[in-house]
């Protein structure tokens, strides 16, 4: 049984609405799999879970602002990228994935809307999602750890800080 793992911010409403109404249309298969997110850390990037959710208990407040503009395409992958300042998103990969010696690689905050894995986009569908997409301040307060077993669903294991308003 192959697994996957991941530590993820989840789109909090009424962002989450706006975003799978563009995804159920234009990717349902990934739709499915996963709610739109922001990947925090990558099972490559992890050494040991436990160690990293002990790191996230430790934290007074989980508070992550991401600005967000319209939507980049590369092929078939179509997502949001951060377009502002990401540096309370870079220190929180640092305080959970550095070791004092190496900080953790960069990583481009963004939230995918069509993946190439099992998503096709066109251009007609690209301009439909450009017009249906507008920037958008997201404020991610909680961090959850995910899996996945199999391919299939992704499913929550364990989330940290309060609430996402």
């Amino acid at each position: 049984m192959a697994s996957r793992r991941q530590a993820t911010l989840y789109v909090p409403p009424p962002f989450e609405a706006q975003l799978e109404a563009i995804r159920v249309r234009f990717n349902p298969l990934q739709q499915a799999l996963i709610k739109p997110h922001v990947t925090l850390c990558r099972e490559d990037e992890v050494r040991d879970w436990d160690e990293l959710s002990s790191r996230l208990r430790e934290l007074a407040a989980i508070d992550v602002p991401m600005k967000f503009g319209g939507p980049v395409r590369d092929g078939n992958l179509v997502y949001l990228l951060s377009i502002e300042s990401t540096v309370s998103f870079d220190q929180l990969r640092f305080q959970l994935l550095g070791d004092g010696n190496n900080s953790p690689r960069k990583h481009k905050a963004h939230v995918t809307l069509v993946h190439p894995r099992n998503g096709e986009c066109t251009d007609e569908i690209f301009e439909q999602i450009q017009a249906a997409s507008a920037p958008m301040m997201i404020r991610f307060r909680s961090v959850t750890i995910i899996e996945q077993i199999d391919g299939g669903y992704w499913r929550d294991c364990e989330s940290f800080g309060g609430s996402i308003l």
